[in-house]
């Protein structure tokens, strides 16, 4: 064997090992996300790539106001990015433009325009799911409009964490 061969055969070997840890990395610790829509606007643009993690999505893991990446009920082929508004077990009302759950109205300093009352309604949340709704709530097709209206915790993907790319966009979610 030449040192061309030796040569090539240590890039093959790395490139390999390099695509691997890639793909293991991207398959349990990191996800990347285009996202498609405007239904986040606000806190995320059309067009951002937003990069999440999956290894902190356990029941116990997800926290209001954190940014899901999931296959929404009525349709599991599908990735929809939303913000958890109700956690399980509780009450979940919305109501002439404010949110509240059991009882506490919920902040909504990341909404840019006021909510119209389309969605208005009492949700109990059932155990393992989710209530979610986009921050730009005049035109997100979020929990208020799905016939299953609850994001089980199994068809979650992932949590978002940072935009990396439009470069004017990047930081924290």
């Amino acid at each position: 064997m030449d040192i061309f061969e030796k040569r090539l055969l240590r890039f093959l070997a790395g490139y390999c090992m390099l695509w691997a840890a890639t793909v293991i990395l991207s398959r349990t610790v990191l996800m990347l996300n285009f996202i498609p829509s405007g239904s986040m606007e606000g806190t995320i643009r059309t067009g951002d790539f937003v990069l999440g993690t999956r290894y902190d999505i356990g029941e116990g893991d997800i926290e209001r106001y954190d940014i899901l990446v999931f296959a929404p009920p009525d349709e599991p082929d599908t990735v929809y990015i939303k913000r958890v508004i109700g956690l399980p077990g509780e009450t979940v009302v919305v109501c002439d433009g404010s949110v509240y759950a059991d009882g506490v109205r919920l902040d909504d300093s990341f909404v840019k325009n006021p909510m119209n009352t389309k969605g208005d309604g009492t949700y109990v949340v059932p155990d393992g799911c989710y209530f979610v709704m986009g921050d730009n709530r005049n035109q997100s097709d979020d929990s208020r409009f799905w016939t299953e209206k609850y994001v089980p915790v199994e068809n979650v993907e992932g949590k978002a964490k940072f935009i990396v790319f439009p470069f004017k966009n990047i930081g924290a979610v």
